[in-house]
């Protein structure tokens, strides 16, 4: 009885295999890896920032004040500010596409390109100058702003309920001096943090 209950199990799995089907071994067994991941050269989880085009649309969630991301891409605009250069410092920036789709505006795209990047550029170029001694600055720390409120959707404003907070701080210290940079305003998009005003007006 054990050698025809044997011999019907091999016939099974004979004909399965013919039919092209896979036996479940778990969840990602069939990739070996999570296809969610991409992945670098040396084979490890190539790190992401948060993307305006992934994901699911924003939840009205309150991002995190504090992560390991968020002082990642803070160290990014900071770099940005020392080499005078606005796009290393870019993925602290609204996004674009999370503009277009927010935006209560004839064009979105055209409110992000003038009222966003550019005003973001010329603030990055104008922090640069008026600092003296930028070229040995030493990044500190970030810390996102004490107030933060919750803007209801305005009309020319955002379609979304959307999270702001005014005076974040960029800490520094050049030749061992402490200084900071005052954010003006940042704004969340599916729980992450974004300059959308780098300078006061």
């Amino acid at each position: 009885m054990k050698l025809v209950r044997a011999t019907s199990f091999v016939l099974a799995l004979s004909l399965s295999a013919a039919a092209g089907c896979k036996p479940y071994s778990g969840p990602g067994s069939d990739a070996g890896t999570d296809a969610r991941a991409p992945l670098d050269a040396g084979g490890d989880a190539a790190p992401t920032a948060p993307a305006a085009d992934a994901g699911p649309i924003d939840d009205g969630a309150l991002p995190a004040a504090t992560s390991d991301e968020l002082t990642l891409r803070a160290r990014h605009l900071f770099e940005a500010i020392v080499r005078d250069n606005p796009d290393l410092g870019s993925d602290l920036l609204f996004p674009r596409d999370a503009c277009a789709a927010a935006r209560d505006a004839t064009d979105p795209l055209k409110v992000w390109d003038v009222k966003l990047s550019s005003a973001f550029r010329h603030g990055v170029h104008g922090l640069h100058r008026r600092t003296k001694g930028i070229d040995r600055a030493q990044f500190v720390s970030f810390e996102i702003g004490r107030t933060v409120t919750q803007e209801a959707p305005r009309r020319k404003e955002w379609k979304e309920t959307l999270w702001v907070v005014h005076h974040s701080r960029l800490d520094f210290t050049i030749d061992g001096r402490p200084m900071h940079f005052d954010i003006a305003e940042m704004t969340s998009w599916r729980g992450a943090w974004y300059v959308t005003r780098l300078r006061g007006s």
